[in-house]
C-alpha cells in the first residue's frame, strides 16, 4: 500500500528532477522552510552530496519540479568558494564547456516556502 501526499500536506519543499539529456542527476536537499496546513519547519539536514554525474561539455541540464517554483525564482549558483551565477532559461542551463568538476547550488521559492540543492557534475 502506497502512501500519497496531497501538496498542501506537504512538510518540506519538493526536490528537483535534474536531467542531461536522458540521465539523471543526484541531487541532495539542502535548508529550506516550508509551511504546510499542518505545520511550519525550517531545516538543514546533513546529507553527503552524491557522486558527480558525468555530463559532456556544453549539455543542456534541465530542471523540473512537479510543483512548479514561483516565476523567475529559480537560481543556480556554480562554485563553493568563488561562486558565479549561472544563467538559466526556461529551467535550463548549459554546463560549462572545459572538463572537470563543478559544483553547483540551486534555490527556489513557493508561496509556502523554500528549498536548497546541492549537486555536482563531471564534465569529460
Amino acid at each position: 500500500m502506497g502512501l500519497l501526499v496531497f501538496e498542501p500536506f506537504r512538510t518540506e519543499p519538493p526536490l528537483p528532477s535534474i536531467t542531461a539529456g536522458d540521465t539523471h542527476i543526484s541531487t541532495t536537499q539542502g535548508y529550506y522552510c516550508w509551511s504546510g496546513i499542518l505545520s511550519t519547519a525550517c531545516a538543514n539536514p546533513v546529507r553527503p552530496l552524491d557522486s558527480p554525474t558525468s555530463v559532456s561539455p556544453g549539455e543542456e541540464i534541465n530542471i523540473e519540479f512537479r510543483m512548479k517554483p514561483v516565476a523567475e525564482s529559480l537560481k543556480v549558483e556554480q562554485g563553493k568558494n568563488n561562486v558565479t551565477q549561472i544563467p538559466i532559461h526556461d529551467h535550463i542551463f548549459v554546463a560549462p564547456k572545459e572538463k572537470g568538476l563543478y559544483l553547483y547550488n540551486l534555490t527556489a521559492f513557493w508561496n509556502n516556502g523554500d528549498g536548497n540543492y546541492a549537486f555536482s557534475i563531471i564534465v569529460e
